[in-house]
C-alpha cells in the first residue's frame, strides 16, 4: 500500500513539474490580445451579380488609420454591394471600397469616422519575421467574431501556392472561412500579414497563408492614391530551374527563372530578352525561385527602368528593361492556360494534393479583373475539376478542354473552393 502511495505521489509530482515547464514554455498572449482586438473588424457583404443579389458573405479586416481606413482581402468584397463593417464595440457602418486589387488579394475600405475614436494597428514587416516565430491570427471564422488563434511561422516566400505576385507567409495557425482579411500579428503587436487562404476546402489543416504586410502596404498606398495598382509588366512566360536545367544552361547553382516565351512588342522583347535566358537578379535582388520574378516586377510601376541579370549561353549579362503596363495582363508560368478565359492555372503539386486531400484538377493562380472568369465568380485558389464536357485531372486535360471550347456561348465549370466544397459555375464566352 505504501509502495502504491509513493508511486502515485511520484507520478503526481512529475505531472505537476511537466505542467509547470509547459506553462513557462508558452508566452502569455492575454495583454497582446487585449491590445489588438479593438482594431479588428468583421465585414458583411451581399454579393451582387447580373444585377441581382445572389448570396451573402463576409470576412474580417483591421484598422490601419484612425481616419477610418481598413485593410481586408479583395475576395471578401469582390462583387459586393456596400460592405458593412462591424467594430469591436458592436457598432456597424457602411464602408466605401477605396480600391481593390485581385492580383494581390488586397482591398482598402473606409468608414465615416465622425464621432469615432479608432485605434489603428502598427504595421511591421516580414523581412525580420523568422520561421518558428510565434504569431496570432484575429478574425471571424464561421462568423464567430473576435476569435484569436496562435501558432508559428512555418515558411516564408511561398509564391507557388496562389497568386504569383504574392510570396505568402505560411503558418500553422488555425484559420477558416471568415478569417480572410484579418491580421496576422507578431508578439510585438505588429501586423505582419493579412490572412488570405488555406488549402483544405472543408477545414483548416495546419496550412495557412498570409499576404506579407510589406506587399499589402505597398498596394494600400497605391489604392489610396489612384484607386488601383500601377503594375509593371515584363512580357515573358517562365519556368523553374532544377538540377538538370542548371547543368544544361551552364548555371553555377539552382535558382532563377527560365524564359520560355517572349511576348512581342512588350518590355522584354524590346530589351532583347530571348527564350532560354535565365533571369537570376532583378535590380541586384536574387531570383532564388522562379516565383520571385513576377513578385519583384509586380511591385514596380510601368515605365520604370529595371536592371536584369541574366545567364545566356553560360555567360552572365546585364540588361536594362523599361517595364510595360500590365493593363490586366498576367505574367505567368508556361503552364498558365488560355488567356481568353482571363485566368491562369497551374498543376496540382504533390504538396497541394496532400494539403487539399484532392488528387485531381488544376488550381487557379490568378483571375483577371473584368474577365469572363471573374464575371463567373471564379477566384484564386479554386480547383477546376471539369471544364465544358471534359473532366480535368491535370494540365494536359485542361489544355484539351480549352481546345474544345466554343467561340461564344455559356460553358459550365466545376470547381472546389475552400470552405465551400464543390459547385458548378457558368462562364459566358465572348
Amino acid at each position: 500500500m505504501l509502495k502504491r502511495f509513493l508511486s502515485l505521489t511520484v507520478i503526481a509530482w512529475l505531472s505537476l513539474s511537466v505542467a509547470s515547464v509547459d506553462a513557462k514554455s508558452f508566452p502569455d498572449f492575454t495583454q497582446l490580445v487585449e491590445k489588438v482586438q479593438p482594431s479588428v473588424v468583421s465585414i458583411k457583404v451581399e454579393v451582387k451579380r447580373w444585377g441581382r443579389v445572389v448570396g451573402r458573405g463576409g470576412g474580417s479586416g483591421f484598422i490601419v488609420d484612425e481616419d477610418g481606413y481598413i485593410l481586408t482581402n479583395h475576395h471578401v468584397v469582390a462583387d459586393a454591394e456596400t460592405p458593412v463593417v462591424k467594430l469591436y464595440n458592436g457598432r456597424e457602418f457602411d464602408a466605401e471600397v477605396i480600391g481593390s486589387d485581385a492580383s494581390t488579394d488586397v482591398a482598402l475600405l473606409k468608414i465615416d469616422t465622425e464621432g469615432l475614436e479608432l485605434q489603428a494597428l502598427e504595421l511591421g514587416n516580414t523581412r525580420d519575421l523568422k520561421v518558428g516565430q510565434w504569431v496570432l491570427a484575429f478574425g471571424a471564422p464561421f462568423n464567430l467574431e473576435q476569435t484569436v488563434t496562435a501558432g508559428i511561422v512555418s515558411a516564408k516566400g511561398r509564391g507557388e501556392v496562389g497568386s504569383q505576385y504574392v510570396p505568402f507567409v505560411q503558418t500553422d495557425v488555425a484559420i477558416n472561412r471568415g478569417n480572410s482579411g484579418g491580421p496576422l500579428i507578431n508578439l510585438d503587436g505588429e501586423v505582419v500579414g493579412i490572412n488570405s487562404m488555406i488549402f483544405n476546402p472543408m477545414i483548416s489543416s495546419g496550412l495557412s497563408f498570409s499576404i506579407p504586410i510589406d506587399l499589402a502596404d505597398n498596394v494600400r498606398k497605391q489604392l489610396l492614391k489612384d484607386g488601383k495598382v500601377n503594375r509593371g509588366f515584363l512580357g515573358v512566360t517562365f519556368g523553374p530551374i532544377d538540377q538538370d536545367k542548371a547543368d544544361a544552361f551552364g548555371l553555377d547553382s539552382i535558382g532563377g527563372a527560365l524564359v520560355t516565351r517572349v511576348l512581342p512588342d512588350m518590355a522584354a522583347d524590346k530589351a532583347g530578352i530571348k527564350v532560354g535566358d535565365v533571369v537570376t537578379e532583378v535590380d541586384g535582388k536574387p531570383v532564388r525561385k522562379a516565383q520571385d520574378l513576377p513578385f519583384y516586377i509586380g511591385q514596380m510601376p510601368a515605365g520604370k527602368e529595371v536592371e536584369l541579370t541574366i545567364v545566356r549561353d553560360g555567360d552572365k549579362e546585364t540588361v536594362e528593361v523599361t517595364l510595360s503596363d500590365a493593363n490586366g495582363q498576367v505574367v505567368a508560368n508556361n503552364d498558365s492556360g488560355k488567356k481568353e478565359l482571363g485566368l491562369a492555372v497551374t498543376e496540382l503539386t504533390p504538396d497541394l494534393k496532400e494539403a487539399t486531400s484532392i488528387d485531381k484538377g488544376v488550381i487557379i493562380r490568378e483571375v483577371e479583373r473584368d474577365s469572363p472568369a471573374a464575371r463567373a465568380g471564379l477566384r484564386q485558389g479554386d480547383i477546376i475539376q471539369k471544364l465544358h464536357r471534359t473532366t480535368i485531372r491535370n494540365m494536359k486535360d485542361f489544355q484539351s478542354a480549352l481546345a474544345t471550347l466554343p467561340d461564344e456561348g455559356k460553358v459550365a465549370i466545376l470547381i472546389v473552393r475552400q470552405g465551400v466544397g464543390s459547385d458548378f459555375l457558368v462562364i459566358e464566352l465572348e
